[in-house]
């Protein structure tokens, strides 16, 4: 049933149609990697997505900023990164719109986009999000860059599986290996003919 759901309630791919792929990032803005990524992302001319943890942005305000200011989407990934199976669907909501109101502060808007923590969300905690009028944002491209103990092995990983048009990959950004493998990423996508787009745009 929810692959049949509006891709403004529920959103794990973009249209193969697109000739783009969006690259998102989770759990940051970290205070060393989440620059270098952003350095890496403007060298290669690529917007992205990051999905911001509450209390990261409101701990590294500056880099939420440079996030938005370099034109790339901000979205929600609640404000403590509490497993899903730990926090009810009150205190999911709550949390969700605690980052929403931090992210005005900040960069002066809300987000429309969350991502749940893990990628898990109860039924009753969808049914709330979606009254809030947030655009629950999933993936269907997992590299598993947390994982990898190096940039190589992230490498390695989109060599055996090349992007296509659609794909929405997840990556994390208070890892260092997202910022390092940027290069390959973009060579490899332009060679396949894909631009790179932002999960907002995708909604567009």
């Amino acid at each position: 049933m929810l692959v049949a759901l509006p891709r403004r309630m529920l959103l794990a791919h973009g249209p193969a149609s697109s000739r783009s792929v969006c690259l998102t990032f989770d759990d940051g803005p970290h205070p060393e990697h989440t620059p270098r990524l952003l350095d890496a992302l403007k060298a290669h001319g690529i917007v992205a997505t990051f999905f911001l943890i509450g209390r990261c942005a409101e701990q590294y305000p500056a880099i939420a900023r440079r996030i938005a200011d370099e034109g790339h989407a901000i979205g929600n990934h609640s404000f403590t990164h509490e497993l899903n199976r730990r926090v009810s669907s009150r205190e999911l909501i709550e949390e969700m719109r605690q980052t929403n109101r931090l992210f005005t502060e900040i960069i002066g808007d809300a987000s429309p986009l969350y991502r749940p923590v893990q990628g898990k969300v109860s039924a009753s905690s969808l049914l709330k999000l979606w009254r809030a009028r947030q655009t629950v944002v999933l993936w269907n491209v997992d590299p598993k860059d947390y994982a990898r103990e190096s940039s190589e092995e992230v490498r390695d990983w989109f060599q055996e599986h090349p992007l296509r048009s659609g794909d929405m990959v997840l990556m994390h950004d208070n890892h260092p290996h997202a910022a390092e493998v940027i290069p390959d990423l973009a060579a490899s996508a332009r060679e396949r003919g894909l631009t790179f787009s932002t999960v907002d745009s995708w909604l567009k």
